[in-house]
């Protein structure tokens, strides 16, 4: 260890007394840095366990600002008695450096316990976590037809590439334990991972009982083979988060848990055939929260079973209440057939007819179904795609994308959605 007098013994004196400092320190003015070292061995409950973990190598790699804030996220505090304490060891000019086995035993000794062997690993991970590559963007690679994002075990191909990502946060609640600014901006849960250390706000710690909720606007999640869902959540760990989707924003089907390892979700036997979801809440269930970075940390949610959306607004196409293509329509019709035609013929497309919640639910569902109708009937002269290939649905208003409580809203769920899945190479 390097010598780290000032911080070190900060971290020492949390937990300690004025009381318990006060008899041996005036029988060891030679050395009072080791005199509290050896009370901490007397005191802690815990220093045979951080005495091993010191044996094995474990400690040396951690700086001293690891140390306090790891003791600030498991829920410690740094008290006054502490910076007091410090500050007298620094006049004192005691720079002798601490050995291994007695920086166990003060990290033992932080916080009554609160910060164990557990905690010491963790921060260990973090630090080599952040010697590896960022995870800014992706990359190209023979056996993804999109593009490759983040590194190691949490290594993931994304077939949409940049189009997989969440788009727009529809709420956030910080929870109890909010984390400190600026690591509490929920925008950085969007678009491409931008993760490039722990110090660096590129990504939202969501608090303790935290609540983040984002939508795909360009694509849909869906079910495919594999993992349907990625959690770019970044450190050492994984913190324990409940994962919910949801078509419409309102009704929430609860997939699963990541936790550990895992930052992948398979939504596969709980979802319908031909089924997509637009929404994803987030919440942090882990007990261990707190500090700067409160709760899990998110840098971005993927879609990794997903499809292109391509969206028009139906005033565009129709007028009020009618499923005749108006003759102005033709300009953005050409142009939407020009984007389903770059991706090639090996591609399936589904067409939707979406309308506001105004009129009843059987003439929104035949309305909606005509809309989408009349739009394929435009578009498939000039694509060579076989039926089986394309879908034709009308949902009504069953699943809007903005709230149908004023007319901004409603604008935003009367349209015709083209979902699109590419085949085997994605074109950029």
């Amino acid at each position: 260890m390097q010598r780290q007098l000032l911080g070190i013994a900060l971290l020492l004196s949390c937990g300690l007394s004025v009381a318990q400092q006060t008899d041996d320190s005036k029988s060891s003015k030679a050395n009072p840095v080791k005199a509290a070292a050896q009370r901490l061995v007397d005191v802690t409950p815990g220093a045979q366990q951080a005495l091993k973990l010191a044996a094995d190598g474990d400690i040396s790699p951690l700086t001293t600002a690891e140390l306090e804030q790891m003791i600030i996220d498991a829920g410690g505090s740094l008290t006054t008695h502490g910076r007091k304490m410090a500050g007298e060891l620094e006049q004192e000019g005691s720079t002798e450096q601490f050995t291994e086995e007695e920086v166990a035993q003060m990290v033992a000794q932080t916080s009554k316990g609160k910060v164990n062997a557990g905690h010491i690993r963790k921060i260990i991970e973090q630090r080599e976590a952040e010697q590896q590559p960022s995870l800014v963007g992706g990359r190209q690679s023979d056996d993804c037809p999109g593009l490759v994002y983040g590194g190691g075990k949490r290594e993931i191909c994304l077939p949409l590439a940049g189009l997989s990502f969440a788009d727009k946060v529809i709420a956030f609640t910080p929870g109890k334990k909010p984390s400190k600014v600026p690591f509490n901006n929920p925008d950085n849960a969007l678009s491409e991972p931008d993760y490039r250390s722990t110090k660096s706000p590129d990504f939202i710690s969501i608090g303790c009982d935290g609540e983040l909720i984002t939508q795909f606007t360009d694509n849909v999640l869906v079910d495919v083979a594999g993992p349907d869902l990625y959690i770019f959540e970044v450190g050492p760990f994984v913190e324990r988060t409940e994962l919910a989707i949801s078509q419409d924003g309102i009704n929430w089907l609860d997939v699963g848990v990541i936790e550990g390892a895992r930052s992948d979700v398979d939504i596969n036997g709980l979802v319908g055939a031909g089924e997509h979801y637009n929404y994803v809440r987030l919440r942090n269930a882990g007990k261990s929260c707190g500090g700067m970075h409160s709760g899990a940390d998110i840098d971005a949610i993927a879609a990794v079973g997903a499809e292109i959306r391509l969206s028009l607004d139906s005033a565009l196409l129709f007028d009020v209440a009618k499923h005749n293509l108006k003759p102005e329509a033709k300009t953005a019709l050409d142009e939407l057939l020009a984007k389903v035609a770059a991706y090639g013929n090996d591609i399936r497309v589904t067409v939707e007819g979406h309308t506001d919640s105004t009129g009843s639910d059987n003439s929104n569902k035949t309305l909606s179904l005509q809309r989408a109708q009349a739009v394929w009937d435009y578009l498939a002269p000039g694509l060579s795609l076989k039926p089986e290939q394309v879908s034709i649905k009308g949902y009504g208003a069953n699943r809007p994308v903005a709230s149908n409580d004023d007319e901004a809203g409603r604008t935003l769920n009367r349209r015709v959605d083209l979902l699109i899945r590419p085949g085997k190479k994605l074109k950029r």
